[in-house]
């Protein structure tokens, strides 16, 4: 069973990624990119959080 401190990170980390990949998101329809390389773009940085999480977690 995770400890309490565990719980907290696991909490914190996964708001910070969430939060991270908004700003991402955000910065790449300020700066023009089309519609299509941003979902194409924002699928890969799912992509490669949920690996970072992964590595984490596991």
């Amino acid at each position: 069973m995770p400890s309490v401190l565990d719980r907290v990170i696991e909490r914190e980390l996964r708001k910070e990624l969430k939060d991270a990949l908004i700003r991402f998101e955000q910065q790449l329809r300020q700066s023009g990119v089309a519609e299509e390389n941003v979902k194409n773009r924002m699928r890969g940085a799912k992509q490669f959080v949920a690996f970072l999480y992964g590595r984490y977690l596991g």
